[in-house]
């Protein structure tokens, strides 16, 4: 069911529904951090933060994107890094107006590709939403270091997989 919708750059005032639609997606949210690190995506051509309003519920969806020059690639490439939608207003095609808005923005920018990281547990992966809008899945696997704050990354998925030990 479509309704009317304002996609729009997130502004300061937008920083509480951020915060809550993040943690919709399961994130823990330290809102001094969040509020220090989208004040400097704001200033930044490379980060975008988008969201959906609609007049009766106001901001509804976010998305996030960022862009990189690759140069295997030879050019640009642009990440969803975030894409969510409230709970309660799923299944409406508001997610599907977004990704829709972050193809033309690629393409208007002259991104070579757009791409995105889906947690496999995820709805949306389950569903197959990407699928569906024409992304592919890629043959790779995607390794992270955890946060660079002390703490120990998470445990290996292939244990076969070990890092070498450090002497």
């Amino acid at each position: 069911m479509l309704t009317t919708m304002t996609i729009r750059s997130a502004v300061l005032a937008d920083l509480p529904v951020i915060s809550d639609l993040i943690s919709q997606l399961g994130y823990p949210v330290r809102q001094d951090a969040l509020s220090s690190v989208f004040r400097e995506m704001l200033g930044d051509q490379r980060h975008m933060v988008l969201v959906a309003e609609e007049p009766d519920h106001g901001v509804v969806a976010m998305i996030e994107l960022s862009a990189r020059p690759v140069l295997r690639l030879q050019g640009w490439i642009g990440t969803i890094e975030h894409l969510v939608v409230k709970r309660g207003l799923r299944d409406r095609g508001i997610g599907d107006r977004l990704i829709q808005y972050a193809k033309g923005l690629a393409a208007e920018r002259g991104w070579i590709r757009l791409e995105t990281v889906v947690a496999r547990k995820r709805e949306s992966n389950r569903r197959g939403f990407l699928f569906s809008r024409g992304f592919v899945a890629a043959e790779c696997v995607t390794y992270r270091l955890g946060r660079l704050e002390g703490q120990q990354a998470p445990p290996s998925l292939y244990p076969e997989h070990r890092a070498p030990e450090m002497v």
